[in-house]
């Protein structure tokens, strides 16, 4: 009986919110989190391992049928890894009475700690199969350390799994509970959705950094900090050496997928909560929280030695070439040394940058760099 309450449920789910699903997956790219975790998951404390797995499998043999374009062998390495993911969270709950035998007319606190241990290992063993995957083939767009690293999306399944346990907790009592369920549901879809678009905005499309005004969002939220906790922070005007060469020789497709992977090199070398944009062209910033001039600096370096590390593998002329040799230059400025607002802090960064270029390109130059002393002329 629950096993078709899930069946009829979990497909159900996949209709209502095709059109949503279809938006979030656009707008989300990689690294997509699955809603309908909440009836898999519920299958998971309620069903013996092998209807969790049927289930598991229905629901992606559904999936495949509606949208055939993805390749079998993505939807069975999904599957795969939630029957995994089940089993391992299988494995931990037997120590309490295994599915099906976890809820009673009360359920006691080391259950409820069994269920959040459970929680926890389902979407740990999620997360280290896919981030195993990625290390072993790569995924275009896709790190590991991206995997491991975008907290709201951790969040997001986690929160989703917290809800298939209330679901199945409702389940043990009366299948008939789970019409409460599914419009919840629904309606997380539509709130997730508004998020991703919300955050699709301060995107820039090409490189999937902030542009310019998701930035400064950013920038004025942490200088407000900064203040109130008096400490400072650094910035990073980047800008690419010699790019139009890149456009004028290769073609605008193989500049944009040099932009990329500059992109990508900076975002590789800084900390998850560091902020980086696009301002267009080939220029980049970078908000770097609680660091100083010299942190700023060192920073800089690496990110300047990791371009020019860079081999871009660009589309031109129907076939695919090579583009390396690459570098950049670098201000560097800090607040509030630099400036007591963000304006001042990119007109201080922006000299430094100018400096860098002028000095011969491929270098960091730190805006303190270019203090001099003002002599005082008597009239």
């Amino acid at each position: 009986m629950i096993f078709g309450v899930l069946v009829f449920c979990a497909l159900a789910h996949t209709e209502l919110a095709r059109g949503i699903e279809r938006a979030r997956r656009e707008l989300a790219g990689p690294g997509h989190v699955d809603l309908a975790s909440v009836w898999l998951f519920a299958g998971v404390l309620v069903l013996p391992a092998p209807l969790t797995a049927a289930l598991i499998t229905l629901v992606y043999i559904h999936y495949q049928l509606r949208n055939p374009f993805v390749a079998w062998h993505r939807r069975l390495f999904g599957m795969g890894v939630l029957i995994l993911s089940a089993q391992a969270t299988t494995s931990l709950l037997s120590l309490v009475g295994g599915p099906g035998h976890l809820f009673g007319p009360t359920v006691d606190a080391v259950t409820v700690v069994a269920i959040v241990a459970g929680i926890m290992v389902y979407a740990v063993a999620d997360v280290a199969l896919i981030a195993g995957r990625i290390a072993l083939y790569g995924t275009p767009g896709v790190t590991v350390r991206k995997v491991f690293g975008d907290v709201s999306k951790h969040m997001l399944e986690i929160s989703t799994l917290f809800y298939g346990a209330l679901l199945a907790f409702a389940l043990s009592y009366s299948p008939a509970l789970v019409v409460l369920a599914l419009p919840p549901v629904l309606m997380l879809h539509r709130s997730v959705l508004l998020k991703q678009v919300e955050e699709k905005a301060s995107k820039d499309a090409k490189t999937g950094l902030f542009n310019s005004e998701g930035w400064h969002t950013r920038a004025n939220r942490e200088r407000s900090r900064a203040q109130r906790t008096n400490e400072g922070f650094g910035l990073l005007m980047v800008d690419l050496d010699h790019f139009k060469k890149v456009n004028d020789t290769y073609g605008h497709v193989a500049g944009d997928a040099v932009l990329k992977a500059v992109a990508d090199a900076i975002s590789g070398e800084v900390r998850d909560y560091d902020s980086v944009g696009r301002f267009g062209g080939e220029e980049f910033v970078v908000l770097l929280p609680g660091m100083s001039e010299a942190d700023g600096v060192g920073v800089a370096e690496r990110i300047r030695h990791a371009v020019t590390q860079l081999v871009v593998e660009a589309p031109v002329e129907g076939r695919t070439t090579i583009i390396r040799n690459l570098s950049a230059s670098i201000g560097v400025s800090t607040f509030p040394q630099a400036g007591d607002d963000i304006e001042p802090l990119l007109l201080a960064a922006d000299a430094a940058l100018y400096q860098a270029k002028n000095s011969g390109r491929n270098r960091v130059v730190a805006s303190t760099a270019l203090r001099k002393p003002v002599l005082a002329i008597a009239a």
